[in-house]
């Protein structure tokens, strides 16, 4: 089982990377969580692992914190719930925001993320209230017996092109499905004011 991947990210775009470590490249499915915590090709990166096998399909997932891996587990322990909309969850809404959205059952935030209805969200909630309330209080545990100083990441291009759509009335769904199909169309490297430009279009 591999668990934890150390490497130079050769490739990467919003969904998938390619990390290259002992004469081999892994290709890794992420969340836009993750690919925000990048940094740029050709350097080293450290992502959680976990891989899925099943008869007719392996494929390996990175995350950038083991916070995040050990909700993709969860997630997709849950009946009905599978990689693809464990990403997309993943993508459309921080974690702490999802943990909070299922343990006071807000089931009007969680139907905002695309594929999940108003029973999928019922059920979440049901199966993975107690779960997340478990991963939470470990996560809390082991940040207060961190002692090293922790730096904020300086902020990504999307994270401030979503930001300045909220504030121009666009709901937040919406301003970050518009502004990720506008990194698609214009690029990692794309600038906060073209994003902003190229997602009003998908609003």
């Amino acid at each position: 089982m591999i668990e934890y991947i150390k490497g130079i990210l050769l490739e990467k775009n919003l969904h998938h990377i390619v990390v290259e470590t002992g004469g081999l490249g892994y290709g890794m499915d992420i969340s836009l969580g993750t690919y925000e915590t990048l940094p740029e090709s050709g350097e080293q990166c450290n992502l959680y692992a976990y891989q899925y096998i099943r008869e007719d399909s392996y494929k390996l997932y990175g995350f950038a914190t083991r916070e995040e891996r050990e909700i993709f587990e969860a997630l997709i322990a849950t009946s009905g719930i599978g990689p693809k909309i464990s990403l997309a969850i993943l993508s459309h809404m921080p974690i702490d925001d999802f943990v909070q959205s299922i343990i006071t059952k807000d089931i009007s935030r969680l139907i905002e993320i695309p594929s999940i209805g108003k029973k999928t969200a019922e059920r979440l909630c049901l199966e993975l209230k107690d779960r997340l309330k478990s991963i939470v209080i470990q996560s809390d545990r082991k940040d207060k017996n961190r002692n090293r100083d922790i730096t904020p990441s300086p902020a990504h291009p999307v994270e401030d092109a979503i930001t300045a759509l909220i504030a121009l009335g666009v709901k937040p769904i919406h301003a970050g499905t518009a502004i990720h199909k506008a990194a698609l169309v214009l690029g990692e490297n794309a600038s906060v004011e073209d994003l902003i430009k190229e997602g009003l279009k998908y609003r």
